[in-house]
């Protein structure tokens, strides 16, 4: 499938769990991970089939009532439903610095071997995250937003690790990372980022067409491509939803 006819990913995006059906085919055929801040938010979203959104449970590092409520056997029982784990990670202005280390290594430990995507948050913390991933021996995870430096991105693709990028990244940071490795987010509804809508993507996509000098279409088919890579070789592709799944396939 070219380019030209893939829908638009969007590797890391926030939506209500309350969403219609009628605000999701607003999106067109655009697929969207849609990541959760709570175990809450994910007990919500656990029997949603949406065949256009990809729900994750996470607990986000920022949000400390949903830190407060933490449950790691709690999220073992929902992680069954789920292809997507996220957002998880750490961030260095959410406190309880204890707190999130512990959380973030507990739900890293769980799943270690699952076959799940795992959308990871290292705001203030790229160094300390990607040595989480080593200690954990994580592999395959998707650093949303990164903003490491060469090391740091070093050590993150020993861990096979991925990243989803959004179109407040700068022109440095993306042409740091391979291209092989790389989805488009819009973090949704980030006010730096400035998608209007999920899956809100061209924006990136025009900047990585210029720093990887090719069309936005080649953008468009590499990051699909580097999903069913990363979907494969993790298991999450007999997660996914059976529309999502067979856009990978017939890739």
């Amino acid at each position: 499938m070219t380019g030209a006819k893939l829908p638009a990913l969007d590797a890391h995006a926030h939506i209500a769990p309350d969403v219609t059906q009628g605000q999701i085919a607003a999106l067109g055929n655009a697929v969207v991970f849609a990541v959760t801040r709570s175990l809450h938010e994910a007990d919500q979203v656990k029997n949603r089939r949406d065949n256009s959104l990809v729900w994750g449970v996470g607990v986000h590092p920022a949000v400390a009532a949903a830190r407060a409520v933490w449950d790691a056997a709690r999220f073992e029982e929902l992680l069954g439903s789920f292809a997507l784990v996220g957002e998880i990670g750490l961030d260095r202005r959410g406190g309880s610095w204890a707190q999130q280390r512990s959380i973030f290594h507990e739900v890293l430990t769980i799943v270690r071997d699952e076959p799940v995507l795992v959308s990871v948050h290292s705001s203030g913390a790229p160094t300390e995250v990607v040595q989480h991933l080593h200690d954990v021996n994580v592999r395959g995870a998707i650093l949303h937003w990164f903003n490491g430096d060469d090391t740091d991105v070093k050590r993150a693709i020993d861990m096979d690790a991925y990243f989803s990028v959004n179109a407040a990244m700068s022109e440095e940071q993306l042409r740091r990372l391979p291209r092989d490795r790389v989805l488009c987010e819009t973090d949704f509804p980030a006010r730096k980022v400035r998608a209007r809508t999920p899956a809100d993507t061209q924006r990136i996509e025009k900047l990585l067409s210029e720093a990887w000098s090719i069309s936005t279409g080649e953008v468009r088919a590499t990051t699909w491509w580097n999903l069913r890579t990363l979907s494969e070789r993790s298991g999450a592709i007999e997660r996914l939803p059976e529309k999502i799944a067979d856009v990978l396939l017939y890739l």
